[in-house]
């Protein structure tokens, strides 16, 4: 074991321990509690949908997928989505200031990580603009998610392009899982102010609704370099409602929608400028408002196939001194599924969607308006090779975009469960990411200097004939219940990346063009592991533990300044986790999470021809919250984040976000449900 590994279980050992020895002493008191008396069965065949685009178990899915259930979230204590996510192996989820983070699976780190794909309730949230997700975006009301199914590894083959190391979706309960109401409000250091509110009741009887509302106020960090308020603080305002309805004959349907407004203070350093001194620090303002509306429709024709059609429309602006954009995007897809004979289960469809990017022009952006047009098919057969035993799935997606023109994804998945217990899976596949537009035909500012004529400028520029990222993955895994409250997830990869970006410096008329090229190549390997473990009634742990290893290489005609050999270091080797809960008595409860990550190098555009890529060491974060609830219907959670240090330093941005030191925080929270 090197000794970044040894480090975490070190660090973990004497928690597991002490933990272990007051679980055994309340489990003698013979109390129990409802939560840990599920056992590890009713865990693995918890339902998902994102692996094979309909509903099977855990235990069924060939693909490393992990599951954040609603009650590990209120466990946790997070308050944002993107903080939730660090529960899943494999996914690298560092916080960059107060409204910005960088989210990642299996490598390729950044502000818009552009490799993973976001959606919500099938809505995708991944930005055409700059490929990625602005998670500041996302603030549905965290007691309205169901789940979180987070996929490492493409998914192409179901949901297109830009799935390329992994899927995020968010799905939110039905409204008949959300009756009545609840209230929420709570206040502490770094969340001054806390409120969420829903309301659902029931439509007629066959149908049902919800309604919700939630606000709140983030607090600001320090700046790493001065250690003085990184003016970063910001407020995020949202609401929305879904109605669900199952009528008789085998229908269903849902209609759901959402509006938001965020504002807030960010800091821009460097912001370049057309006269001097050129590079300065800008305090800026930053709105960013939007909504969508979704419907869906599900009919069973009969025993054996159904028919499903999809539609939504998503409007999203952001507005501050460099993002200037509004996106409206239009979204259909119908899919069919059937059996086949006694063996094979069919399912196919097709999808249209319409993207209108406006944006404004500045001196700091320049992105040109477009509409652009995807069309998309896709065809998968599972195949029961020996009965209950050995399944086959092939499949691939087929999509046109207007900037690379046709794409496929194909995939093969086969699943092996020799018994109940043990599930072992095995895949291979193809996906592509394609180009953003600014990659294609954005200019962004990343240096001034001055000249004999007047000024020169240094920037990223793109490319008409930049081309779609490329990976081929070979994945496997194994899924073990060793006992009723005991089972391992183990999951292992090998990818092949092709064509990946990078930028290519060169002259230009105006200064220096770093222009966007296909030009880097390499692998990345590791391995995952998720341990679910209900050490008694009263005590469960879950274990995570990811290692990944990339190993890249760019062209020789790309220089060094590029920056192009970070993308090796800028993911952390090691991460691990471990959440225990503990209940203390039958209405106390204590969580603990503490979060491994290994040191990784980054650097900020302003640094990269004086300091260089600077080194961000490995920290451990600790997340501690206890749980009163006096009556059945109130809980007060009062929490501690970030508890190991008092500041910590997570990521650098490589854009415009000057390097910021996340404080500890501190809150008091409580939830009333009526």
């Amino acid at each position: 074991m090197s000794q970044s590994g040894l480090r975490i279980v070190m660090a973990m050992m004497p928690v597991v321990l002490g933990l272990g020895c007051l679980g055994n002493i309340y489990a003698a008191s013979g109390e129990s509690n409802e939560y840990l008396d599920l056992d590890i069965t009713q865990l693995m065949n918890i339902k998902v949908t994102s692996v094979a685009k309909k509903e099977q178990s855990l235990a069924d899915a060939a693909a490393a997928v992990f599951v954040i259930t609603q009650e590990d979230i209120r466990r946790s204590g997070v308050t944002t989505i993107p903080d939730a996510l660090a529960m899943a192996p494999g996914l690298q989820v560092a916080k960059i200031s107060a409204s910005k983070w960088s989210v990642s699976s299996r490598g390729f780190a950044g502000y818009t990580s552009n490799k993973l794909l976001v959606l919500i309730d099938g809505r995708s949230v991944y930005s055409p603009a700059y490929s990625g997700t602005f998670w500041d975006a996302q603030n549905t009301l965290l007691e309205d998610i169901d789940r979180i199914e987070v996929i490492r590894g493409p998914g192409g083959t179901l949901w297109g392009a830009n799935a390329v190391n992994g899927v995020i979706n968010i799905i939110t309960k039905k409204a008949d899982q959300t009756q009545g109401g609840l209230a929420r409000l709570g206040a502490g250091n770094q969340e001054p102010f806390m409120f969420g509110s829903r309301y659902g009741g029931k439509i007629s009887d066959t149908a049902y609704g919800r309604a919700y509302l939630t606000y709140n106020d983030h607090g600001e960090n320090v700046l790493k370099s001065s250690d003085t308020d990184a003016g970063d603080q910001w407020q995020s305002a949202q609401g929305g409602f879904r109605m669900d309805g199952k009528p008789n004959d085998g229908k269903e349907w849902t209609l759901q929608g959402d509006l938001y407004k965020n504002t807030g203070d960010q800091t821009f350093s460097p912001f370049w400028i057309s006269q001097p001194p050129f590079m300065t620090t800008l305090y800026d303002e930053v709105n960013n408002k939007g909504g969508n509306l979704l419907g869906r429709y599900r009919q069973e024709i009969d025993s054996e196939s159904a028919v499903a059609l999809k539609v939504y429309y998503d409007n999203n602006e952001r507005d501050d001194a460099v993002f200037k954009l509004a996106f409206n995007t239009f979204d259909i897809d119908l899919q069919y599924e059937t059996k086949w004979g006694q063996r094979q289960n069919l399912m196919m469809g097709t999808g249209y969607r319409v993207v209108q990017g406006d944006f404004d022009q500045s001196f700091q952006v320049s992105l040109p308006d477009r509409t652009d047009h995807l069309y998309s098919a896709f065809l998968q057969d599972e195949i029961n090779l020996l009965a209950n035993t050995l399944w086959l799935t092939l499949g691939s997606k087929y999509e046109h975009n207007g900037y690379t023109g046709s794409e496929w994804q194909p995939s093969a998945r086969l699943l092996l469960k020799p018994a109940e217990q043990h599930s072992l899976w095995t895949s291979v596949a193809r996906a592509v990411r394609t180009p953003s537009i600014v990659e294609r035909y954005g200019r962004v500012t990343m240096g001034v200097f001055p000249t004999a004529m007047g000024i020169g400028t240094v920037t990223f520029t793109g490319n008409p004939d930049f081309e779609s990222e490329i990976l081929y993955a070979y994945e496997a895994g194994y899924r073990w219940q060793a006992r009723d409250n005991l089972s391992f997830d183990v999951a292992v990869f090998y990818n092949d990346y092709e064509e990946i970006y990078t930028a290519m410096p060169q002259p230009s008329p105006t200064g220096y063009d770093y222009v966007f090229v296909n030009a880097v190549s390499g692998t990345g390997q590791g391995i995952e592991v998720a341990v679910d473990w209900k050490a008694t009634s009263r005590l469960s742990f879950v274990l995570t533990y990811s290692y990944l290893e990339l190993d890249l290489t760019e062209d020789a005609s790309i220089p060094r300044e590029a920056g192009s050999y970070l993308l090796n270091d800028s993911s952390p080797r090691h991460q691990g986790s471990m959440r225990s809960s503990l209940s203390l008595a039958e209405n106390w409860q204590v969580n603990l999470w503490l979060r491994y990550v290994d040191s990784i190098q980054g650097l900020n555009r302003a640094d990269q021809a004086s300091a260089g890529p600077a080194e961000i060491d490995a920290y451990l974060i600790t997340d501690l919250n206890l749980i009163w609830t006096p009556r059945k219907d109130l809980e007060v959670m009062l929490a501690g984040q970030n508890l190991t240090k008092g500041q910590s330093f997570q990521y650098i941005s490589e854009y415009s976000t000057p390097a910021t030191e996340i404080e500890r925080g501190v809150y008091c929270k409580l939830t009333w449900r009526f």
